[in-house]
């Protein structure tokens, strides 16, 4: 029966992405019908094949990596507010962002590689306020991750109003907007998705026994920090990742992860695939939604997550307390 529904969910889900891909590659600024997509793809055309399809593709990819991400953090910390925007991923890495766009507006190059470094780096000052003789815990995990998130917005809010008249282009990237994605983007993530993706699939059973209770988990035998720490690597790195390339898309990680669990269930084997796909299909319609809904005006991806995601949010908050 589990299995039954599993496959039917992520068959509906899969044709459900192929739908969104089909409307994002025909529609923007300018239309395409969908018998010259084809044609385009096959003939080279700079419309579909050089802007239109890496756009799609980093859209995809940063729906797999901040959805796996929150249902690896959710898992471990056994919290349904772990996220990589709420344990200070985002921050880190928007904050490092910011300064690059803001003191050094001349090194764009250098802002993937800055927004991971501040990623990775926000994950290990929360990692290590978090630890206590013993290991970490994960409610203390999660608490630290939003003061560490609280205190990077903080310094955030203060370099835009301090150089508020050159500040609209990091506004835009904190947002979350996949304009001017390109094929090297696409390199550049696409390793984290799949390596990252790979170990959490293979680490499931350990994010199984995870959400037990730890002596439950000592008592069979397993390394707890060992599997807590390999876990917590792999979310910060598809997280990182993500922010790195299209900025602090937010509410995907902290989202899809409990609709995740209400379609297939707790078992990670199968929540896991159904969380990506689901932040795939999530961040491609925000996208194409984005682009669509005011042109020429493009609404970054981000706002646009936000508003799909609070809302079902709250749902969950308040079934969860009348509970």
């Amino acid at each position: 029966m589990k299995k039954a529904r599993f496959a039917s969910t992520a068959v509906g889900l899969l044709l459900l992405l192929l739908v969104i891909a089909l409307l994002s590659l025909r529609f923007g600024a300018v239309s395409v019908p969908l018998s010259d997509i084809v044609k385009e793809l096959f003939g080279g055309e700079a419309l579909v094949l050089k802007y239109r399809l890496p756009r799609l593709a980093i859209a995809v990819l940063v729906g797999i990596n901040m959805a796996v991400s929150g249902a690896i953090l959710q898992g471990i910390t056994r919290n349904p507010l772990a996220a990589p925007d709420v344990v200070g991923v985002s921050a880190g890495g928007g904050f490092a962002a910011v300064i690059v766009l803001l003191l050094y507006p001349g090194s764009g190059a250098l802002l993937p590689f800055a927004a991971f470094v501040g990623a990775v780096a926000a994950a290990a000052v929360v990692y290590a306020a978090s630890y206590q003789r013993g290991g970490v815990r994960p409610l203390r995990l999660a608490l630290t991750g939003v003061a560490v998130s609280t205190g990077f917005q903080a310094m955030i809010t203060f370099l835009i109003v301090k150089y508020a008249l050159s500040s609209s282009q990091a506004l835009v990237w904190l947002k979350g907007s996949l304009y001017a994605r390109s094929w090297q983007h696409v390199e550049l993530l696409w390793p984290w998705t799949l390596a990252g993706c790979a170990i959490a699939l293979l680490g499931s059973r350990h994010l199984n026994a995870l959400q037990l209770d730890e002596q439950t988990v000592r008592g069979i035998g397993m390394k707890v920090q060992a599997a807590r720490l390999a876990l917590l690597a792999t979310a910060v790195g598809l997280a990182a990742s993500a922010v790195a390339i299209a900025g602090t898309i937010g509410f995907v990680g902290l989202v899809v992860p409990p609709l995740a669990r209400r379609l297939v269930g707790s078992d990670s084997k199968r929540l896991l695939p159904v969380a990506a796909l689901l932040g795939a299909a999530l961040v491609s319609l925000a996208d194409l939604l984005g682009r669509v809904a005011h042109p020429p005006l493009e609404i970054p991806a981000g706002i646009l997550t936000a508003l799909i995601g609070a809302p079902y949010f709250a749902y969950v908050l308040f079934v969860r307390i009348s509970r």
